[in-house]
């Protein structure tokens, strides 16, 4: 029997409750090996078949659920059967992470296939959970990290900013900013040469010189790379801590010893760039904003660009994130979208959630269905709970937001507290 393809799935009756399974295209299993997120195994002819949470890598095993993910379960269960369409979008959602750089457009398409019933053939890659599709949400990116790179090693080879000026006009301001902040060549010490050598690792991946995502990795983050070789460097000229320790928590340590402020400064600096993008995240909404951030940090040995505007990037996810919830809980609560509206003309929030409210309702329609229902609280779910980048579970970052709509007694949750009885 011909291998099954790549990404089709598998049949619906041997797939568990909250997992999706799909097909790899291959037929030799030890070419796989399982984890903790994901577990391979062969259909009875050979085929290899994936099955991964539909919960996110937070949430890869039942013990991992919580009560708001045990009753939007329960919901599937007693749609039984699933069709592929829908399967495809319930996938889809799972493969949704909010840290991404294609929110909002990814999120108004998964709403749009909500209501139609279908999800586009060519689909927009919505996140690093399980997702096989490709479509880009920022089309040139891989050209401007080539760009950044030749800059910043033209800078390093004594090139002037006039001759990257006339050949990139459209990035004049990245090439001013940058030559502005790094000061003349002949004063670059060597110290600062590493730095810009450390920040570059990443850019074989980002360029896609090469796609090997593990080597890479190992290169830049792990013990015996070039990314520990070039901190190693910096620690011994600067006479600074180890740059990158096992934990987080250890380098925040680190930096509290180092009581010259300079040497503190490089350090938090060093410390940055050394745990770069996380994990080569150049799908990260916040991507481009870290390289600048390093750039400025190297060249003026300062952190944190002064012209830019603080935190406006988790500003924007917050209340954007917020407005979708919003409509979603709604929604689900059969609330018309215009008395919705009319209530929040009489409330402060800050800011205005009106577009993204529009959105959910023009997308989702009237069609309200139990399919269509559990699909929107799943959509609700990633966008409100689900580790490590939604509304609630994104740390520290959208604690005000909540707390000030929560004063105006603004809440996203009504309707899960509504059906939980209010034992969330």
């Amino acid at each position: 029997m011909a291998n099954k393809k790549k990404g089709q799935l598998a049949p619906f009756d041997t797939v568990p409750l909250g997992f999706e399974m799909v097909y790899t295209g291959e037929n030799d299993l030890s070419k796989f090996k399982s984890d903790e997120y994901l577990i391979y195994s062969a259909d009875k002819n050979g085929n290899v078949i994936m099955k991964y949470s539909l919960w996110g890598f937070a949430h890869t095993k039942e013990e991992d659920w919580n009560n708001e993910i045990k009753y939007i379960n329960s919901m599937q269960e007693k749609l039984g059967f699933l069709d592929d369409n829908t399967r495809r979008i319930r996938q889809h959602i799972a493969s949704l992470v909010c840290c991404d750089s294609g929110i909002p457009v990814t999120i108004d398409e998964i709403l749009n296939a909500i209501g139609t019933g279908c999800l586009p053939d060519s689909s927009f890659h919505p996140g690093c959970w399980a997702s096989s599709e490709t479509r880009s949400t920022q089309p040139y990116q891989v050209e401007v990290m080539k760009v950044i790179e030749e800059v910043l090693r033209g800078y390093l080879n004594g090139k002037s900013k006039e001759a990257f000026t006339m050949k990139y006009p459209h990035a004049k301001g990245f090439i001013e900013r940058t030559y502005k902040w790094l000061g003349p060549i002949e004063k670059f010490t060597e110290i600062q040469r590493i730095m810009i050598e450390r920040m570059l690792l990443p850019f074989e991946f980002f360029t896609k010189r090469n796609e090997n995502h593990e080597a890479i990795y190992k290169n830049c983050f792990k013990e015996g790379g070039d990314g520990f070789r070039l901190d190693a460097q910096i620690s011994e000229l600067a006479g600074l801590p180890k740059i990158y320790p096992k934990h987080k928590q250890e380098y925040r340590d680190n930096l509290n010893t180092i009581s010259d402020a300079g040497k503190r400064e490089l350090y938090e600096i060093c410390g940055n760039i050394a745990f770069g993008i996380s994990e080569l995240s150049d799908c990260h909404h916040n991507a481009f904003r870290f390289i600048e951030n390093w750039i400025y940090g190297i060249g003026t040995l300062k952190w944190g660009i002064p012209t830019r505007t603080k935190s406006a990037e988790g500003k924007r996810l917050g209340r954007l994130l917020f407005g979708y919830a919003l409509g979603l809980d709604r929604w689900l609560q059969g609330v018309p979208h215009q008395f919705l509206l009319l209530d929040l003309g009489h409330i402060d929030l800050g800011f205005d959630p009106k577009n993204e409210i529009l959105r959910v309702y023009a997308y989702l329609g009237d069609n309200r269905t139990p399919t269509n229902e559990w699909l929107v609280a799943c959509l609700w779910y990633t966008l409100t709970l689900e580790p490590p980048a939604s509304l609630y579970k994104w740390g520290w970052r959208h604690k005000e937001l909540l707390e000030s709509t929560k004063e105006k007694g603004i809440s996203v949750r009504e309707w899960m507290d509504s059906v939980l009885g209010g034992n969330s």
